[in-house]
């Protein structure tokens, strides 16, 4: 009798970036994928010195949907990388549709291969989404768009992803990941306190009105003053070498 598959979840931190790397059973998300995630997230957001996460599958697709033994009162993985505390760059590297679609969605960055489509064809679930993408969708690309998408349907080709600003970049395959890299090394040399604050003050743009979004952007950058990570900020470039953050 042959080893049944089963999916996984890999997870590194090196330099402060974190790496997860999703192996999944035909693209898809079951039960046991969304627990490791979770967990790989809960492991990651305790570290210090974390300043960025790379998000990415081994498979030709990023993710097709959820598996058909994810129950929705189960352990939400993707809701798990959305509330990771610093940015998180999804690369997709093949399509992105249904809970993939979601997951990228989830993500604060998107690198696409050129060959990659992403969309809600609704397979896995013919009535609605179930993993944030009714709320984050228009949050990213406006309000018509999405339900344009959402409601028709609509499977977009990388192109069309990154004209309505789905996607951050568009590259051939073959360059994926270099392109990563650059971006990995501008993520890994920003100090990782700050890289928490901004990421909760554009989160907050969503849901805070202006006053209120404004103060907590003030609050932030004086706490901000107060750390570790700001002195060395300074005392590095006084003595014109690079910084030495350690994410307090």
């Amino acid at each position: 009798m042959g080893r049944a598959r089963v999916s996984s979840v890999d997870v590194a931190l090196r330099r402060g970036v974190g790496a997860i790397t999703l192996g999944l059973i035909e693209g898809r998300l079951d039960a046991r994928a969304h627990a490791a995630l979770a967990d790989a997230c809960a492991a990651l957001d305790l570290e210090d010195d974390l300043r960025a996460v790379v998000l990415r599958s081994r498979g030709k697709a990023f993710c097709v949907g959820d598996a058909d033994d994810v129950t929705i009162d189960g352990v939400d993985g993707i809701t798990a990388v959305g509330r990771l505390r610093v940015p998180v760059l999804a690369v997709i590297g093949g399509d992105a549709l249904d809970a993939g679609l979601e997951l990228a969605l989830a993500c604060d960055l998107r690198v696409a291969a050129r060959s990659a489509r992403l969309g809600w064809p609704g397979a896995s679930d013919p009535i609605a989404p179930r993993h944030g993408a009714s709320q984050r969708l228009p949050r990213v690309v406006g309000g018509p768009t999405a339900a344009r998408m959402l409601y028709l349907r609509e499977i977009w080709t990388a192109g069309a992803g990154r004209d309505a600003g789905l996607l951050h970049a568009v590259v051939k395959r073959e360059d994926l990941a270099a392109r990563v890299r650059k971006l990995v090394a501008t993520l890994a040399a920003r100090a990782p306190v700050a890289q928490r604050y901004a990421k909760e003050t554009l989160r907050a743009a969503s849901d805070l009105p202006l006053a209120e979004g404004l103060r907590l952007e003030g609050d932030l950058y004086v706490l901000l003053q107060t750390t570790r990570d700001r002195a060395e900020g300074v005392a590095s470039f006084h003595e014109r070498r690079r910084p030495r953050f350690v994410g307090r």
